[in-house]
């Protein structure tokens, strides 16, 4: 159920996504807290910024990375996107990530692909399990995690997605980050 589900703070937010960065193949340095605060009402929640080194695995470069970790009850929008991208060079990062417990609007999802910065969502790991056809709804392994990332991107029609991070699968967050850091 939901209500089972852990408390997304700050410090468990920063795990996930260290975690999750790991699982599709990049070598994740050492995170760092670049911006840590509250969100004002109505959104009731926080915003987490590290700063994280990462390459691929077997070495070649290493790209300083900034993870916006949004916990937050309304859709983030494209004004989210465009501060991030503005705001780059001085925190300083190469790409930037947006990873969010709550949606990203049409907007947003448009600003991202224009700016090169990937957009992950926090969603429920048993709600992912039972929508992604593995097995019977309402069973779950012991080894599947309380919360799984999903990359937001469009289609090849232009349509909004969502899908599950895979393992080893680098290229999904890369393919989605500006063109001097694609592989």
């Amino acid at each position: 159920m939901v209500s089972d589900l852990p408390a997304v703070t700050p410090d468990y937010f920063q795990i996930l996504v260290v975690r999750e960065l790991r699982k599709v193949g990049f070598d994740v340095g050492q995170a760092r807290v670049h911006r840590r605060s509250e969100l004002p009402e109505p959104e009731r929640g926080f915003v987490l910024e590290l700063q994280i080194p990462l390459s691929r695995p077997g070495g070649g470069s290493t790209w300083r990375a900034v993870a916006v970790c949004r916990h937050q009850s309304g859709s983030v929008g494209r004004d989210v996107v465009e501060s991030v991208r503005d705001r780059l060079p001085g925190i300083p990062a190469d790409v930037a990530l947006v990873f969010a417990t709550a949606d990203f609007t049409a907007d947003a999802v448009t600003a991202a692909q224009e700016a090169g910065i990937a957009l992950l969502r926090l969603v429920d790991g048993r709600s992912a399990f039972d929508m992604s056809g593995w097995s019977t709804p309402g069973h779950y392994p012991a080894w599947l995690p309380a919360y799984l990332s999903q990359l937001i991107d469009r289609d090849i029609a232009g349509q909004p997605r969502a899908r599950l991070l895979e393992a080893g699968r680098a290229d999904m967050i890369l393919d989605r980050l500006a063109p001097p850091l694609r592989r």
